[in-house]
């Protein structure tokens, strides 16, 4: 009767904690260049039943202040793997948040190779910055650079998974007695080192139908294309997020090349199989 008792009270504080999740603050900082990460960012958001914040960081005109977000908040971190970790714009941008034992979810995506070290990477970052990291996940979107793979992505199969994330990340903020001073775990090697990844040597550009728009020059991150020739992009800049070829109203700007080509062919046999969603939680 005692344990009975004691369940019951539990699922009403758990209930009353739920009616005041939609005055619960929910930041929702990612960073997108084709859209994939922000949608899967956008569905885990909309399932967690709170009042969400967007914080696009794209382009560095978005990255203005500091983001404080005290105990009583939410932090949803979500970002792209480029390599095996975040990109290195978005790693140096960490140090704009500022938490206080804030409770934070993580969501890597990525497009069917691995997700490698990068949610050991963004664990770390923001424990720095006074973060709790109570859940994290790895989904998969279409490849950013070679988009046979992982073709539509993320799939119904998918959001259902955000969606079931989305609920427990959901029920664990209601108890925080259940993460309070905890470490989540999660796969990664802890002696990582993001500069190993040099990046791609594969840059969109632009070509005929280019009629200088210059929609992706205001939506480069790093600034790698110039007003005076949007058609040219620089390689020593350009990270291959690809905004500028989804930005792109004439279709003008892709991926070219027999080198570009024949690196296609054989990344698309080497990362075939269909991998599904991972999902680790503070308190198992």
């Amino acid at each position: 009767m005692e344990k009975n008792r004691a369940v019951y009270w539990q699922r009403i504080k758990m209930c009353e904690a739920r009616e005041g999740e939609k005055d619960m603050v929910l930041h929702n900082v990612y960073f997108s260049g084709k859209g994939t990460t922000k949608a899967c960012a956008d569905c885990i958001a909309s399932e967690m039943g709170m009042e969400v914040k967007e914080h696009d960081w794209l382009t560095p005109a978005a990255v203005q202040e500091k983001i404080q977000i005290p105990a009583g908040e939410a932090l949803l971190f979500s970002m792209p793997v480029y390599g095996g970790f975040i990109p290195h714009i978005c790693a140096e941008r960490v140090s704009t948040l500022e938490g206080n034992h804030t409770p934070a979810v993580i969501a890597a995506v990525y497009g069917n190779r691995h997700y490698d070290d990068a949610l050991v990477q963004m664990r770390d970052l923001l424990e720095k910055q006074g973060f709790i990291v109570i859940a994290a996940g790895a989904f998969l979107a279409e490849h950013s650079i070679f988009t046979t793979v992982a073709a539509g992505r993320p799939d119904e199969d998918d959001r259902a998974a955000m969606k079931e994330f989305a609920g427990r990340c959901r029920d664990l903020l209601a108890q925080r007695e259940l993460w309070e001073d905890k470490k989540i775990q999660v796969p990664g090697k802890t002696a990582y080192d993001p500069s190993a990844f040099k990046g791609v040597p594969f840059h969109p550009d632009g070509d005929e139908k280019c009629v200088g728009c210059g929609k992706c020059v205001q939506v480069c991150p790093r600034g790698a294309i110039s007003r005076e020739n949007p058609r040219e992009t620089d390689g020593a800049l350009c990270i291959s997020c690809g905004a500028c070829i989804a930005v792109c109203p004439e279709k003008a700007r892709d991926y070219h090349g027999e080198a570009y080509l024949a690196a296609r062919a054989g990344f698309e046999e080497k990362c075939a199989q269909y991998r599904k969603p991972e999902m680790y939680y503070i308190a198992e």
